[in-house]
């Protein structure tokens, strides 16, 4: 894994899982602090996986502090070994600042592709890098796919809540900034349908743009 978040100040490995009704849906978040609890998404009642883990501080402070036009933006279809290369050319587009930090950012999501093509099997992903003063996708929803990767690496993490319980505000759960989840879509390879939404949080005011890395199979 990338040095990004090489010190994570944990020990051992943690799952949790969250459950709110055992039917035949999916809707149980594992959340574990190892990179390996992300394969869990494949499992029976599962819609979502969950890597806890902590920004390296130099990083975080970096990337706070660079202007909405120096965040790298992406949309592309590569094989997974030329993700950090297209990472690369949007940080050189975007004009990212040089140095540690970026290499960090690059050879992090490169690593994250990685990760997300072993679990679901797929050796081109769609890459994406959305930059956002505003909330992307304001109401809670599943993707139309069979599963995406996400990951914030500024601005507040991914919020989730159990369908059933949409219209309670204590269920929602909430991604931490830098944590990496694998959550169900529509498509999932399985009649097992996920009944876990999802959606970006609101943008607190005054703290600049959010940057989101999504990750899906190329269909």
């Amino acid at each position: 894994m990338s040095e990004l978040f090489s010190d994570y100040g944990y020990e051992g490995h943690v799952s949790e899982k969250r459950s709110v009704l055992h039917d035949r849906r999916a809707q149980d978040v594992l959340i574990g602090r190892e990179a390996e609890i992300l394969n869990d998404v494949a499992a029976p009642g599962v819609a979502a996986a969950i890597w806890q883990r902590n920004l390296d501080a130099s990083f975080s402070g970096w990337i706070n502090n660079l202007s909405s036009d120096q965040l790298p933006t992406l949309r592309v279809i590569v094989p997974v070994n030329l993700v950090e290369e297209a990472v690369q050319t949007a940080c050189d587009i975007a004009k990212t600042p040089p140095g540690p930090e970026r290499k960090m950012l690059i050879g992090d999501a490169g690593a994250l592709a990685l990760i997300y093509s072993q679990v679901m099997g797929s050796d081109h992903v769609r890459v994406r890098f959305d930059v956002s003063d505003g909330v992307m996708c304001p109401k809670f929803h599943l993707d139309h796919v069979p599963a995406r990767l996400l990951c914030t690496y500024r601005g507040p993490g991914t919020q989730y809540v159990p369908e059933v319980h949409l219209e309670d505000s204590k269920q929602i759960g909430n991604m931490k900034t830098g944590a990496v989840g694998i959550f169900r879509g529509t498509k999932w390879m399985s009649e097992e349908r996920s009944s876990l939404l999802h959606r970006s949080p609101a943008i607190q005011p005054g703290k600049g743009p959010r940057l989101l890395l999504v990750i899906d199979a190329a269909e």
